[in-house]
């Protein structure tokens, strides 16, 4: 399991912070490269210029949103420290919030370099998947997404369960919820570079990769043990993975 923190010569970061940031990283330069192989432009340093200006709007959407949406499923703590809704270096960003920021961004960035928007979230698919990656993995190392308590590992397999550790540092008999979603994440990842590889579902791959992830987080919300209000039956994040998904079928069908 990784440490909370990770030094890197002179820095010491977070693990959960130091891998959000390569993915994303990572994410911008595999939508660049391949943005600049689908353009049939003659100048490729004003289409990387222009992929990286759209990229920086997904970036800053994406930001945003996916700090409020961390607020949001986080009420009960920062209703009672509203100082802190604004303090990103503690921590908490929602990936719902990040895909929907992070799109609408794009597409406002798009229109105001009039650029065309599909090939560019296309080109950002392998980051879905790339960015949950990080993110899981950084919750092995912060304890964050636990499975919920089980009275006994006797009942099963060892990947299903485990002894695990929650937010407070309590191990105990746990689903594998972290475990769940680095393979969710892996599966979206062979996908979406098996689709990019292809060629297949020009201008639909990213909401096909969307409503995998969507749906994977939503039944993997019946296992987790992280605290987060519950609306009709369902975590208030299971309700954002359905929000997610909704759309991703509709685009899905629709195309770009």
């Amino acid at each position: 399991m990784p440490g909370l923190f990770t030094t890197i010569g002179p820095w010491t970061l977070q693990t959960f912070t130091l891998l959000l940031a390569i993915a994303i990283l990572a994410s911008a330069a595999i939508g660049i490269q391949r943005a600049l192989l689908a353009s049939r432009e003659t100048r490729p340093l004003l289409r990387a210029a222009l992929t990286a200006d759209v990229y920086l709007g997904a970036l800053v959407g994406g930001v945003i949103l996916a700090r409020l949406g961390h607020v949001l499923l986080s009420w009960d703590y920062f209703g009672n420290n509203l100082s802190e809704i604004f303090r990103l270096e503690l921590g908490g960003l929602n990936w719902h919030g990040a895909v929907l920021g992070g799109v609408v961004g794009l597409y406002a960035a798009a229109r105001l370099r009039r650029a065309d928007p599909a090939p560019l979230l296309d080109a950002l698919t392998p980051g879905l998947p790339l960015i949950g990656l990080a993110g899981w993995w950084g919750c092995m190392a912060a304890a964050c997404g636990y499975g919920l308590e089980l009275p006994t590992l006797a009942d099963y397999p060892p990947l299903v369960a485990g002894e695990n550790p929650d937010i407070f540092g309590i191990v105990a008999p746990r689903y594998n919820t972290q475990l769940f979603g680095l393979l969710l994440s892996a599966g979206g990842l062979l996908l979406a570079g098996l689709l990019l590889w292809r060629g297949w579902l020009r201008r639909r791959r990213f909401w096909l990769v969307l409503v995998l992830l969507s749906a994977g987080m939503f039944v993997i919300g019946f296992y987790r043990g992280d605290a987060v209000s519950m609306v009709i039956g369902l975590r208030l994040d299971q309700w954002f993975d359905l929000g997610l998904l909704a759309p991703g079928l509709w685009r899905l069908v629709k195309g770009s």
